[in-house]
Order: structure tokens, then sequence, then C-alpha cells
């Protein structure tokens, strides 16, 4: 399985283009303490996915954050 991750822009605009890293694990993704991050478990889960579910970097980790997430529509 592969992590596919990105910042989570504030200002997030219809469109906007956003790039993702690919991981195998959540923790060899290095993340900046307190940024917002959307994060797929895989590629189709990222194709499919109608909530983007966060998570808050947290020192250099990524920590789930269950109240927060996006809708995509």
């Amino acid at each position: 399985m592969s992590y596919y991750i990105a910042p989570q822009s504030e200002n997030l605009m219809l469109g906007e283009l956003v790039i993702y890293r690919v991981v195998k694990r959540l923790s060899d993704y290095k993340a900046e303490n307190g940024q917002l991050y959307r994060v797929f478990k895989s590629k189709k889960d990222m194709k499919e996915a109608l909530l983007v579910p966060l998570y808050r970097g947290v020192g250099n980790k990524l920590k789930k954050q269950p109240s927060d997430f996006v809708i995509r529509f």
C-alpha cells in the first residue's frame, strides 16, 4: 500500500493543481509542525473518495484529525 500526501491549502480554489508525494509508510514523510495535509491510502481512494481525511503535522509525524475533513464533489 502507498500513501498519497499533499499539503492542504487554506484557500483551495476549484481546479487548483495539487501535487502528491507517494510514500510507503506515513512515518516516511517528514511533516511541518502545525501544517494540515490531505492523505489518501491508495490511488483508487484518491480518485473515488468523497471525503478527504486531513492529518496535522505534529513534530515530524502526521497525526489524523478525526473531526477535520474536506468534501469533494
